[in-house]
């Protein structure tokens, strides 16, 4: 056989690295490179350059989790974004519901009294106390709130929302009468009875009654208002 340049070995030896050329063709190169250096060394240099290190190998597996668990905290960090984002959502709704119903629906302003006039107070044919109570700052009273200390004051607080409303008629508790029954309101944990009456707060106050203190009858009308019996 004769000889092939090195040129042509050099051709073949990627086909013969990967064992594709045909068995003449291998039976050749081989014979070719058991006497040529200069191409056994090109064979070495192809199979350095496809070989991957071990190191290498482990790097890349490395990265690749790297970039795995980068992937994977991405996504759990949408989904946190997410679910963060429904929370504040519906906490924000929540504080604008409470907050609608805080400023115009619940009873939380004690009404002043300087704006209150308390007239017209008797006592009824029951020794009920009936008194003539009207706002004089045109706005509506939505809720009397009922208390008591130890020393037996017992008080009728007037209460508003922070958002006031006009008061329409018929103007209910805003102006009109209500009586209170002192017998029957013993409110005191030790069963006290009531010994003054006032409308307000302890510290802003008008006395209705106290103990001792004469009241006139009242008067047909103001009786008849209050007899559920008719």
């Amino acid at each position: 056989m004769s000889k092939i340049s090195c040129n042509i070995v050099k051709d073949m030896l990627p086909l013969y690295h990967d064992n594709v050329c045909s068995s003449d063709s291998q039976k050749m190169v081989e014979e070719h490179l058991s006497e040529c250096d200069s191409c056994k060394s090109e064979l070495d240099r192809i199979r350095d350059d496809i070989k991957i290190p071990k190191k290498e190998i482990e790097e890349n597996k490395i990265d690749g989790k790297v970039i795995k668990n980068i992937s994977m905290m991405w996504k759990r960090s949408r989904v946190k974004s997410f679910i963060k984002g429904v929370i504040i959502s519906a906490l924000l709704i929540s504080f604008i519901i409470l907050g609608y119903f805080g400023l115009f629906h619940w009873n939380i302003t004690n009404v002043p009294t300087n704006v209150v006039e308390i007239k017209n107070v008797s006592e009824m044919e029951d020794d009920k106390i009936v008194y003539h109570a009207e706002l004089t700052d045109g706005y509506s009273l939505n809720r009397i709130k009922y208390d008591m200390d130890d020393e037996g004051n017992f008080y009728l607080t007037p209460l508003r929302p922070i958002i006031k409303k006009k008061a329409q008629p018929p103007y209910g508790m805003s102006n009109g009468y209500d009586f209170f029954d002192i017998e029957s309101q013993q409110i005191n944990r030790d069963g006290a009875k009531i010994k003054a009456l006032y409308y307000g707060t302890p510290k802003d106050k008008i006395l209705i009654w106290k103990k001792g203190m004469d009241l006139p009858e009242a008067s047909k009308e103001v009786e008849n208002l209050f007899n559920f019996e008719n």
